[in-house]
């Protein structure tokens, strides 16, 4: 039998209830109080990439370029960052995914155990909200209970790309940095 729009949208708010202290008694308390935001642990049923802003949203554009699936996306525009939810598990090997990180730019965070986020309200009020979805949890494109969530490599990728697109302060390839030094060797006087 298929389900209705409402009970989609209960299986969003019953898994993200699995990363609460109380997750029996935080659908109902969401329920009453729908302006609150919701304060989730990280680590039990996604992991959190947190980066800039502009960094976040540019590699999600980069993502839909390559057609990649997007999953549920925060922004906090208070504090310029963005948090992109992956998979649980992702915390503990992120260092791998980001080898590649240039050496001298910020790398971006992976959130797993021990931590928390803040979730958007599903109905916020005031002119101060804290965090809002740039991209929010698609009941259409759950994958049995839990939300399509974005792919971790994809994103390093992805975000890789667009800090390139950001600045010109990239670490220098090392073809790039092979051709420097032939250039600067060309361009020095002859000693003689």
């Amino acid at each position: 039998m298929p389900h209705t729009a409402m009970s989609e949208r209960d299986h969003l708010s019953l898994w993200l209830a699995e990363a609460t202290k109380e997750p029996a008694t935080s659908v109902d308390l969401w329920r009453q109080h729908p302006h609150l935001p919701r304060r989730l642990r990280t680590g039990l049923t996604f992991d959190a990439v947190l980066a800039e802003g502009a960094l976040v949203t540019t590699a999600i554009s980069i993502l839909r370029l390559y057609e990649q699936p997007v999953g549920p996306v925060i922004i906090y525009p208070h504090v310029g960052c963005a948090a992109v939810l992956v998979p649980r598990g992702t915390a503990v090997r992120w260092s791998e995914l980001t080898t590649h990180w240039p050496r001298r730019l910020p790398r971006p965070l992976c959130l797993g155990r021990g931590h928390a986020l803040q979730i958007p309200a599903p109905a916020p009020r005031g002119p101060v909200v804290p965090a809002r979805w740039l991209e929010p949890p698609n009941p259409d494109k759950m994958i049995g209970d839990s939300p399509l969530l974005t792919n971790p490599s994809a994103l390093t990728r992805c975000l890789a790309e667009a800090r390139a697109l950001l600045t010109d302060d990239a670490e220098p390839r090392p073809v790039q940095r092979a051709m420097f030094a032939i250039r600067s060797a060309l361009r020095a006087p002859k000693r003689t």
